[in-house]
């Protein structure tokens, strides 16, 4: 793993890293990887992986950006896409590190969108943002809302799991925190060769990432019938193991951050971290703090703290 760079100092832009994984994408990671090069603010650097692909992809790929001197690109065999990410990782020297599927776009605003919050905000370590589905549907992936500091969420992503995250395309992390993210066992690894974006968001929560959400639709993402989502949802043997390789994940994730239940007795100051909790914010945290080894005085003195920050995010 490539030492962490130094800290943007006060005044500074971020610099961005791009990392681009492919696997038989011929057909459109050359506009995936057009669309970062065409922002308003362009990164510092692309980095591809073609994943062992068996088509024509590093062909494409080398006419399109051999003499690019912004773009790397890589090749290995078939390992999957977390793979992948581990493998141009190695390469990112960006202040933070922004992800794209080959078969996805960016608007060209995207990166200066979430470079504006990095800069602004030297305490979010995890940015994304609404996405804007095309191809075999047209609607947006998330409900339409405004942008929103969603806090810490340590006991969330450890214990509740509630998905806070878009799909890959939309994420972006400084650098520091995805070098942790990225400490997994080889053999856990090797696992997530799909949806390897559940390790992104479950486990920078977990390791004590604050994140943000810009509610623009900002990243395209393209709905062709191969995406991974749409295997689990056919196949009930697949969603099972997936759910096995998601518990032991979150298992690594807990053991790496040293949490475990008696943690649960920070439910309160994790939750007052939300600027505008959410009513399954309130249920989930509240939740939370009953199942906390606190004695009852505490747990009841706690939650009316609780329901006092709930009510008050109206005002």
């Amino acid at each position: 793993m490539r030492e962490s760079s130094p800290a943007t100092t006060s005044g500074e832009r971020p610099t961005v890293s791009v990392l681009v994984s492919s696997y038989n994408y011929a057909q459109y990671v050359v506009d995936a990887v057009r669309s970062a090069l065409a922002q308003d603010e362009p990164p510092q650097q692309v980095i591809v992986v073609d994943d062992g692909s068996t088509d024509e992809s590093m062909e494409v790929l080398r006419h399109a950006f051999g003499s690019e001197a912004t773009v790397t690109l890589l090749t290995q065999s078939n390992s999957g896409q977390l793979s992948a990410w581990v493998s141009a990782f190695r390469y990112a020297a960006g202040d933070v590190v922004a992800f794209l599927d080959s078969d996805d776009l960016w608007e060209p605003r995207y990166l200066s969108r979430i470079r504006d919050i990095y800069m602004a905000r030297k305490d979010v370590d995890f940015v994304y943002c609404n996405m804007r589905r095309f191809g075999q549907q047209d609607n947006m992936m998330l409900p339409a809302g405004p942008d929103r500091d969603l806090g810490y969420s340590m006991l969330m992503g450890a214990f509740v799991q509630r998905w806070q995250s878009s799909a890959t395309s939309a994420i972006s992390l400084r650098r520091e925190l995805l070098a942790r993210v990225f400490e997994l066992p080889v053999e856990l690894a090797s696992e997530w060769k799909s949806r390897p974006d559940d390790c992104l968001s479950y486990g920078s929560e977990i390791l004590g990432a604050r994140k943000y959400y810009i509610g623009e639709p900002l990243v395209l993402h393209r709905e062709h019938g191969k995406n991974a989502l749409s295997e689990y949802g056919r196949s009930p043997v697949a969603y099972y193991h997936y759910m096995v390789r998601s518990e032991r994940m979150l298992d690594h994730y807990r053991r790496l951050a040293g949490v475990d239940y008696g943690w649960t007795r920070l439910a309160k100051a994790e939750f007052r971290t939300k600027q505008k909790p959410t009513l399954f914010e309130f249920r989930a945290y509240s939740w939370l703090l009953w199942r906390s080894p606190l004695p009852l005085r505490k747990r009841i003195e706690h939650w009316f703290s609780i329901v006092k920050h709930y009510l008050w995010s109206f005002r």
